[in-house]
């Protein structure tokens, strides 16, 4: 096997017919605003095409490049694999193996357009809810229910209940939970 990048003119690369994967229209526009807003990603991110020039790995970025009108991209071209090898790499290429840590998400990320990168998150994520913590507490990110002996609930409500002092009504439901359960950890 042989690897080659070069700058390559779009019409020179073929989408491939096979290509097991499909992207919605409101992806596709998703797609396009970030390879907009970050052009460098095709420089760091080539498509990856065969001798043939057919795409293996980018069939989206390339239909989206594209639609924006751009001319050329960065290609790696792979030479010397089998068939077999090719169908391989383009069901690997669009796998995700793995997934998200919502915490490390919440606490570090949450100020960045996660979505708008693709990244699918749970409805109502940090959006804020009307239900006060009095009434209970429910999101969409997940719903608990806690036993205390009488006296360490009688300080977690003590607690809780120094809203004006936290300002907790003035935070959103997301991060009243936070509070929460830092609290219980505490309390444990």
């Amino acid at each position: 096997m042989k690897t080659e990048i070069r700058n390559i003119k779009l019409n020179k690369i073929k989408l491939n017919p096979d290509n097991p994967r499909r992207i919605s229209e409101v992806d596709m526009k998703r797609l396009i605003i970030s390879l907009k807003e970050f052009p460098d990603m095709m420089n760091i991110r080539e498509i990856v095409c065969d001798e043939t020039m057919t795409v293996l790995g980018g069939n989206m970025r390339l239909q989206a490049l594209r639609k924006i009108g751009a001319k050329n991209c960065m290609a790696k071209i792979v030479t010397g694999l089998t068939p077999a090898q090719k169908r391989e790499f383009v069901i690997k290429d669009n796998t995700a193996f793995g997934e998200f840590d919502f915490d490390i998400l919440a606490n570090t990320w949450d100020n960045l357009p996660l979505a708008d990168w693709g990244v699918s998150l749970p409805e109502n994520w940090l959006t804020k809810q009307d239900e006060s913590l009095n009434a209970g507490f429910q999101s969409n990110l997940y719903s608990l229910e806690f036993k205390f002996l009488k006296d360490d609930a009688a300080f977690v409500m003590e607690q809780l209940h120094r809203d004006r002092e936290n300002n907790l009504e003035q935070m959103d439901e997301y991060w009243r939970q936070r509070c929460l359960l830092r609290l219980l950890k505490k309390t444990i």
